[in-house]
C-alpha cells in the first residue's frame, strides 16, 4: 500500500500544502504497480518513500500538486470524475464493475468496460509518475509514491475532531476545529456545470458534514455570546439551506443582541418568503413567537 500521512497542515493562499511538524508517514515496502488497465506492456512503477508528496484540492476547484509543482492539464468529463472518485475512495480498492456502473450507468456491460479501459489509460497518461493505479483482485486503487494531502479528508478530520471536543466539553477547541474545517470548504465537490452521478453520494455526504459544522459552530458561538461569530456561521448556513429555521432564529437573536432591530424584522421576512417560495409552508410557531417577542420588547 502507499505511504501516506494521515494528517498534514492545510494549504494556504492557493499553494501546495506543507507537512505539519511532528507527523511523518511511516516507510512501507513498496509493491510493484501497473500504471493502469491490465495490459502487461504498460509501464511498471516503484513506490518510493522519498518521493514528493501529492496535494489535492477538491473543495476549492480541482487542483493537484506533486511537491510544489502543479499537475498540468487535468482531465475533463468522465476521466476527471474517475480521478476524483479514485482519490475520494483511495483507502480501499473499487471493483471494475462498480467503477463502470458508476460512470456509465446507462451503457451495456461491454461498452462500460471498454469506456473504463480507455479512461484508465488516459488517466495514467495524465498522472505520469505522480500516482499509480494499482489493480488487485479487489479492484483499482490510486496509490501515491509519497505522502498525500486531500482537503476533503482534512475537512472531515477537523469536523470529527470538533465533534469529539464538543462532546467532551472542550468548547474552545471545538470552535477552533470547526473554523479550521470551514476554512477548507470553499466550493462544493461538484463544480459548476458538472453533473456527475458517480460523485453525487460523496458530494451530498460532504455537504451534510458542512451543514453539521455550521449548525454546531453557530450554536457554540451563541452559547459563548460571540454574536459576530454566530452571525457569520448562520449566514453561511442559510446560503446552504435558506429554509433552515434554526439558522433564521439564531440570526434574529444575533441582530437583537447587536441592537440591529430592523435586521430582526428583515430576517423574519426572509424566512417567511423562503419557506413560502420553496416549501409553500408558513414559519414554525416558535419562529414567529421569537420574532414577536423581540419586536414587542423593542417597542416597549
Amino acid at each position: 500500500m502507499s505511504t501516506m500521512s494521515e494528517r498534514l497542515a492545510p494549504p494556504a493562499g492557493g499553494a501546495a500544502p506543507r507537512r505539519a511538524p511532528g507527523r511523518q508517514a511511516a516507510a512501507v515496502a513498496a509493491p510493484r504497480l501497473i500504471h493502469a488497465a491490465t495490459a502487461p506492456a504498460l509501464a511498471i512503477c516503484e513506490l518510493s518513500s522519498g518521493a514528493r508528496s501529492l496535494s489535492v484540492r477538491m473543495l476549492d476547484g480541482f487542483r493537484i500538486w506533486q511537491g510544489s509543482e502543479p499537475l498540468p492539464l487535468l482531465p475533463r468529463g468522465r476521466v476527471r470524475a474517475l480521478l476524483k472518485l479514485l482519490l475520494l475512495r483511495r483507502r480501499r480498492p473499487i471493483s471494475r464493475p462498480r467503477l463502470a456502473t458508476l460512470l456509465w450507468p446507462d451503457a451495456d456491460a461491454d461498452s462500460a468496460r471498454n469506456n473504463l479501459h480507455v479512461s484508465l489509460h488516459r488517466l495514467r497518461r495524465v498522472l505520469g509518475p505522480a500516482a499509480c493505479l494499482h489493480l488487485s483482485d479487489e479492484g483499482y486503487q490510486l496509490l501515491t509514491p509519497g505522502d498525500a494531502w486531500l482537503d476533503t479528508e482534512q475537512f472531515v478530520d477537523h469536523v470529527d475532531a470538533a465533534a469529539h471536543a464538543d462532546e467532551a466539553g472542550r468548547t474552545t477547541e471545538a470552535i477552533a476545529q470547526y473554523e479550521a474545517a470551514l476554512a477548507l470548504y470553499h466550493r462544493d465537490l461538484l463544480e459548476e456545470g458538472e453533473f456527475e452521478c458517480a460523485l453525487a453520494a460523496e458530494a451530498q455526504a460532504l455537504q451534510a458534514r458542512l451543514a453539521e459544522a455550521l449548525d454546531r459552530l453557530s450554536a457554540l458561538h451563541e452559547l459563548r455570546g460571540h454574536w459576530h461569530g454566530c452571525l457569520h456561521a448562520s449566514l453561511r448556513h442559510l446560503r446552504l439551506d435558506d429554509c433552515n429555521e434554526i439558522a433564521h432564529q439564531r440570526l434574529m437573536r444575533c441582530y437583537d443582541q447587536l441592537g440591529q432591530v430592523q435586521m430582526v424584522e428583515q430576517q423574519y421576512l426572509q424566512c417567511v418568503q423562503a419557506l413560502r417560495r420553496r416549501l409553500e409552508v408558513p414559519p414554525r410557531a416558535d419562529t414567529t413567537a421569537l420574532y414577536r417577542r423581540i419586536a414587542t420588547r423593542r417597542a416597549a
